[in-house]
This record gives C-alpha cells, structure tokens and sequence, in this order.
C-alpha cells in the first residue's frame, strides 16, 4: 500500500492537498462493453501541411487570372480545423502540477507550460489533430497528444490498430536514439487523445484515408478542470483482433471541483 498525493487548483493557484491511500497492483478501468462499439472514421494528420497535401495533391492547378495561387477551400478547410483544435488544446487537455508528473505518463519533453484559468499547469504538448464528421458540415475537430507510457491498451501479438482500434503497436528496438513527437513503431503512428484514447494511423495508408476510432474518442472534448491523467481506455474487439473488455492501468484517480473552484483532488497510484 503506497501513499501518493493529489493536488487541486483554484484560483488563487494551489489550494488543497488531499491523500489517498490507494491498493498496489493493477487497477482495472472499465469503460463497457468494446464489442458493443462499432467505431468512426476520422481524419488524423500530424500537421497543417499535412492536412492540405492530403486533400489538395496539387495545388498548383489553382490559379488566378494573373497566375497566382489560390488556396483551395480543402485547404483552408485544414487551416480552420488545426486553429479549432489548437484553441480547445489547453483547455481539454489532461492537467499536471509539474512537468515531471506530465512526461511521466506522455514522455520527455512532450509536455509544455500553460495557463488555465490563472493556475500555472504542466499540459502534453499538441502533436497533430484527427477531425471527426470530416464528410459533413459539423467537422469535429481536436488536439492530438503524444502517445500515452502509462494506460494505453497494447495491441495483442499478431494485431494491428485497423483490427483493433484503439490499441497501441508496441516500440520496435532499433537501435536508434532518434525521437519524433508522435510514437512510432513498424509501419504505423500513435498519438492520444484529451480523453485518453489511442490513435493509429498506418505509414503506408494515404494521409486522408479513414482512421477508426472508438465512438467517444471522436466526440469533442470536454474541458477538464481538475489535474491528473485521463482515465485508461479499452480498445474495440473487431473481427480478427484478440482482446479483452477491459484495460489495466498503473494509476487512477478521483476529483472533485478544479480550477477556479476551492475543490479538492485524491489519487490512487501503485
């Protein structure tokens, strides 16, 4: 049994330091039924030039009259998006009281310093941006984090994201130090979402072609008030994939009010 502490921000900055005295081992993370769930098509781009390469291969075909090049509207349709999803990044994204805690669940130097309503906060860092309903009208659009090191569903062995979205391929060892700011490994890509979900895109798939994702990874973010790493996220068991219904996680946590409030905070951590 391990003693760890919570911190909660009004603000005024720090305000209550609440202890929890959580189980050691595994904690199991339900989160219903994967099998139930059938998933969405996204969009997934790791930047804004990406976004328009994807969706305009040529755009030097738009011209004017004087031949200068003119942005496409699916071009300018990535910049809207990239500047919604960066202008909600702050807010949705999981929270931390230092940058230690922060690059403990996402990696060194993944986090970034910010501002939430006057507390100074630790955030993952915005790595690219997945874009739901990106056929309709009502694009969705989101940050995307550097892949989770702590609660993320690994995929079974023998198992890909497209037959199991949601998990995350396993690092191959190299034998390279070099490091990108979206997690690697084999021929696919991962980042996280703000709610805790894992993100796979295949190298040798087309940037604009559909990603999977489960259904409540594709729904926008809700601003979260209250410091601590989202709660870990099953994958969806789809034809072909070996899973189980539930993920394992090394930390939970518990809050109670958040920034701006006189709230409090308890987490378990083994």
């Amino acid at each position: 049994m391990k003693r760890s502490h919570a911190i909660a921000l009004g603000a005024t900055g720090l305000i209550v330091a609440g202890v929890w005295l959580g189980q050691s081992g595994n904690t199991r993370i339900e989160s219903g039924d994967p099998a139930a769930d059938t998933g969405k098509d996204v969009q997934v781009f790791a930047n804004v030039e990406e976004c328009k390469k994807a969706r305009n291969p040529f755009p030097m075909l738009n011209r004017d009259a004087s031949g200068n090049v003119i942005p496409s509207e699916a071009e300018l349709s990535c910049e809207r998006e990239f500047k919604a999803a960066s202008d909600t990044h702050v807010a949705a994204a999981p929270k931390f009281a230092d940058a230690k805690a922060c690059e403990t669940q996402y990696g060194a130097n993944q986090c970034r310093p910010a501002s939430f309503n006057g507390a100074s906060v630790f955030v993952p860092a915005m790595v690219g941006f997945m874009v739901a309903n990106y056929l309709s009208n009502q694009r969705t659009p989101q940050a995307l984090l550097p892949p989770r090191q702590v609660g993320a569903a690994p995929c079974p062995p023998g198992v890909t994201p497209a037959q199991m979205p949601g998990c995350l391929m396993p690092r191959q060892n190299t034998g390279s130090t070099s490091s990108s700011s979206s997690g690697s490994s084999s021929s696919w890509r991962s980042w996280s979402t703000s709610s805790g979900h894992t993100v796979s895109r295949s190298d040798s798939a087309p940037a604009s072609s559909p990603v999977r994702v489960p259904s409540d990874a594709a729904s926008a973010p809700a601003p979260r008030t209250s410091l601590g790493a989202a709660p870990a996220r099953s994958a969806i068991a789809t034809s072909g994939s070996r899973s189980s219904s539930s993920t394992f996680s090394s930390s939970s946590s518990v809050s109670r009010g958040g920034f701006g409030s006189t709230g409090r905070s308890a987490s378990s951590s083994s």
